[in-house]
């Protein structure tokens, strides 16, 4: 009978906590404020420390290391090429980089395919990363590349793969009129 309660306790209390898990969801969701930018070293561009009202941001995520990241960079760069003169910046923002002296380095092998500002994560006091942290698993998301576009009024206006933002969606955004969505 104890082996029996014993066993039932477990599974309740894993069953639980799962639960919990599930309930607590991410934090970070679109319609939200964006969070800070906590970036480390900068590799490319102009640093950007706030979010200026009146422009749109896309900050994506990615790492040297992954393939659908390197496939995403450039469709990335066209987009950001073409709207940049309208007021949209991009951060090509460096996470779960397993060495980061290999950033440079690719940034400035991928030349005119790779042109927006790039940023390291911030490892000073996280191990993960600070970006990393407040933004993807403050998200919920757990692959790369992951980009969040943030509206004229510094809201997070879409989340999801780079290579599925619309650009109805950035030109929504710029316009000061986006509708608030998650990709799937």
């Amino acid at each position: 009978m104890t082996k029996q309660w014993n066993w039932k306790w477990l599974a309740s209390a894993v069953l639980g906590a799962s639960s919990l898990m599930v309930m607590a969801g991410p934090t970070l969701k679109v319609g939200d404020p964006a969070p800070k930018l906590q970036t480390g070293t900068w590799v490319q561009g102009e640093p950007v420390k706030d979010f200026e009202k009146g422009k749109v941001y896309i900050v994506e995520f990615w790492a040297t290391w992954c393939g659908p990241c390197r496939a995403s960079i450039p469709h990335l760069n066209e987009v950001y090429t073409k709207f940049k003169d309208k007021g949209l910046i991009v951060i090509g923002q460096n996470c779960w980089e397993r060495d980061e002296s290999l950033v440079a380095p690719f940034v400035t092998k991928m030349g005119d395919k790779m042109t927006y500002r790039v940023a390291l994560d911030d490892k000073t006091n996280s191990k993960k990363g600070v970006m990393a942290e407040t933004w993807m698993a403050a998200a919920g998301q757990n692959g790369i590349p992951t980009a969040f576009l943030i509206d004229t009024h510094g809201r997070v206006a879409w989340i999801g793969h780079p290579m599925t933002l619309k650009e109805s969606v950035i030109e929504e955004a710029l316009a000061g009129k986006g509708q608030l969505s998650k990709a799937d």
